[in-house]
């Protein structure tokens, strides 16, 4: 794996000229995440998968990008968060510098749903501006959706208590990726219904006017082995869809995610 914080430039320069020619750019969020889990949970989440994908393909890992557009989780404690534009003129900005340097493709992999509106400017940018760079951002929810449901269809997890925030899901991974930032014993379910309504409302209202305590879904369930196997089954999936680019002639390819 090629952490480009790690590198030094010569490195750069060899792994470029070596067909190392596209870059992982993790997007995170520093936001609420429920009583039981830290505000960093998109972050971590971006870059696991993000160094899951660089285990496997020929790509660079930049460093991951920890404030997104969290407006949604306004009235929680610790929020950060960034204009869209502000946001979506960083991801520009880098990968101007990027190309700089050889990069053909960019993948901006976002862990966070609320970088949405972010991630569609900044790819109306770039197209404009380098054309010549194939950028790829993919939908979490069409390229992993399923996957994650089946996994926990199987184990008798309904999809309202893996939730859309804070739920049986994003915990299950966290207790496998940093158990020690879980705090269990406060885990408790919040809004549990229907979570296309849930959403909706979300995005109308903010997640306190939906749930007090910010958890959409309920965490109790949460395993480390089914978080294992959560994290696998995202990978597996963005792996697949990013090989099938890495072979192809660089064009533009921006999928915008609003979940």
């Amino acid at each position: 794996m090629k952490r480009l914080a790690e590198l030094t430039w010569p490195e750069v320069a060899e792994a470029v000229a070596a067909g190392a020619t596209t870059v992982i750019l993790p997007l995170g969020a520093t936001e609420q995440h429920g009583p039981h889990l830290p505000l960093g949970t998109d972050t971590v989440r971006a870059v696991a998968l993000a160094e899951r994908l660089a285990e496997r393909l020929p790509v660079l890992v930049a460093p991951v990008l920890p404030v997104g557009c969290s407006d949604e989780h306004g009235g929680f404690a610790g929020l950060l968060s960034l204009a869209a534009e502000t946001l979506a003129a960083v991801i520009a900005d880098c990968a101007h510098r990027m190309a700089g340097w050889g990069v053909r493709r960019l993948v901006v992999l976002s862990a966070h749903g609320g970088n949405g509106r972010a991630l569609v400017l900044a790819a109306a940018r770039l197209r404009r501006e380098l054309p010549e760079l194939a950028l790829w951002i993919p939908d979490a929810a069409t390229v992993c959706g399923e996957a994650v449901r089946t996994i926990a269809a199987l184990d008798g997890i309904p999809f309202t208590a893996v939730g859309l925030h804070a739920g049986e899901g994003e915990t299950s991974e966290l207790l496998r990726l940093c158990p020690e930032q879980v705090r269990m014993d406060r885990a408790a379910p919040d809004y549990t219904g229907d979570m296309d309504e849930g959403l909706a409302r979300l995005v109308a209202t903010g997640t306190r006017a939906l749930a007090a305590s910010g958890v959409v879904g309920d965490p109790r369930p949460a395993e480390a082995d089914r978080g294992e196997r959560y994290l696998a089954a995202q990978a597996a999936c963005y792996e697949a869809a990013l090989a099938a680019l890495l072979t192809a002639e660089p064009v533009i390819h921006a999928v915008s995610t609003d979940a």
